[in-house]
């Protein structure tokens, strides 16, 4: 799985996983089934210019269809801020890898290289690129300096994988009062101590060094814990045993 650190114009660091080119692919099948949906209505209406206004349905055909075919990426993109309705459903979008919001330039170069990425070499060179390049980038993203990033990280827990964690019957709790906390908090612990396991680097464990900070603030803590991971893992523990 890879990841990009973008930083704001605030200098603050945000952490986004990068979509691979399963995504990416399954993202342009679903934008080809809706044109190719619409590419049905455009027959239905052609049918019906041949049969009733005794006018050529082909022309009618090509003149609605050709345009979609040939600019729904690029306009999509424009008009929804980085994304295809594809993109839309698997929550993916389009950003400058330097955390500035890709400008209508940037989108006409990405698209103007899906002629070499995608239809004459059929995918296979997009696919290389975005598989072998740290950004995830096809020739495209590399000119606009651009990459496609997911809006939603891949792990998410819900309450019952809190609830799955293995706690010892004589486990005594350490910190009672934790029952302050809400379980929305105990997902956001556990999601944080996920991460930072997964990716430490600066930022995640920046992010846990500010919850362990406003964590030890609402429950009384005054001595920081050595261990902060350690430390939040004892909460889930505490948390399960004093609340289930």
């Amino acid at each position: 799985m890879k990841n990009i650190e973008i930083r704001t114009s605030n200098n603050v660091a945000i952490q986004y996983e990068l979509a691979n080119v399963g995504q990416r692919i399954l993202a342009s099948l679903l934008d080809f089934l809706i044109i190719f949906g619409y590419s049905l209505i455009c027959s239905l209406v052609s049918i019906v210019f041949t049969f009733n206004l005794e006018s050529s349905g082909d022309a009618i055909y090509w003149i609605m269809l050709f345009p979609v075919v040939t600019f729904y990426n690029l306009v999509s993109e424009i008009y929804f801020d980085g994304q295809t309705l594809g993109k839309k459903i698997l929550k993916l979008r389009v950003i400058k890898v330097n955390g500035e919001l890709p400008t209508v330039n940037d989108y006409f170069l990405r698209w103007t290289y899906r002629i070499v990425d995608i239809y004459i070499s059929f995918g296979a060179l997009a696919a290389i690129f975005i598989a072998s390049s740290d950004k995830s980038q096809r020739l495209g993203d590399l000119s606009a300096n651009t990459t496609i990033i997911k809006l939603e990280p891949e792990t998410q827990y819900g309450i019952k994988d809190i609830l799955k964690i293995g706690v010892k019957k004589d486990y005594e709790p350490t910190y009672l009062n934790v029952t302050l906390l809400s379980d929305e908090d105990m997902l956001l612990i556990k999601n944080t101590i996920d991460r930072v396991q997964r990716l430490p680097n600066k930022a995640n464990k920046q992010f846990a060094r500010e919850l362990i900070d406003k964590t030890r603030e609402l429950l009384g803590i005054d001595n920081r814990p050595k261990h902060g991971i350690k430390f939040l893992k004892t909460l889930l523990k505490d948390y399960i045993i004093l609340t289930r």
